[in-house]
């Protein structure tokens, strides 16, 4: 059994990117089993839960569109390399990625938190949606099956939060400040959306430990 914990943002397209490579590694190793927990990291924890208009958002991380642009065209090129089609003047409005993670949580219960994180960023980076609001978190839980109630009452309550929270501050502890971070077997760290090539041959290698 190989174990992968990845401490990723929702809202972090190298974390889209990670995810797709990742799976792409997986893919080639069918007869290996593996136990892998998408795990909290907000890039932006100070962010209001209104989240921020993505203008505002670009002038204040990059000084404007057009400078942004330039880091943007980058990741759309890597992007589509791994099947991404990143459609980033889609988006409206930069989140807060909080209630998304509580929503990955959830999924992780059920055995479903792969399905919903791939919705999530699907419909962050290709369809523009806002994924911090209620309403496209449950229309995203209902898609993957899980009861209406059950999330509507869950994601803006306290429940799971200070767990939550304190796996994020373990990991800036363990000196994570980028991601997607993967752990593998509690021993490997790669920090950065790894070639499927690096994560295949590292999987052949845990085989032999």
């Amino acid at each position: 059994l190989i174990l992968i914990d990845v401490f990723s943002d929702t809202i972090c397209p190298w974390c889209y990117i990670g995810q797709k490579k990742l799976q792409l590694a997986i893919e080639d190793c069918p007869n290996y089993n593996f136990n892998i927990t998408w795990r909290p990291f907000q890039l932006n924890p100070s962010m209001s839960l209104e989240g921020m208009e993505r203008k505002k958002y670009l002038i204040q991380k990059f000084g404007g569109e057009k400078e942004a642009s330039v880091f943007y065209d980058s990741i759309y090129k890597e992007g589509k390399k791994t099947g991404i089609s990143f459609n980033f003047s889609k988006i409206r409005k930069t989140p807060n990625s909080f209630a998304s993670h509580k929503l990955l949580a959830l999924g992780h219960k059920f055995g479903k938190q792969i399905k919903i994180l791939e919705s999530l960023f699907h419909s962050y980076f290709v369809k523009g949606k806002n994924i911090g609001s209620k309403k496209e978190l449950i229309k995203i839980a209902l898609e993957n099956n899980l009861d209406e109630k059950l999330v509507s009452d869950y994601l803006f309550s306290n429940k799971d939060k200070k767990n939550l929270l304190e796996e994020e501050l373990q990991a800036r502890k363990m000196g994570i400040n980028a991601v997607p971070c993967f752990i593998v077997n509690n021993k490997y760290v790669l920090i950065g959306a790894q070639e499927k090539e690096r994560l295949v041959n590292l999987f052949n290698k845990l085989k032999y430990e």
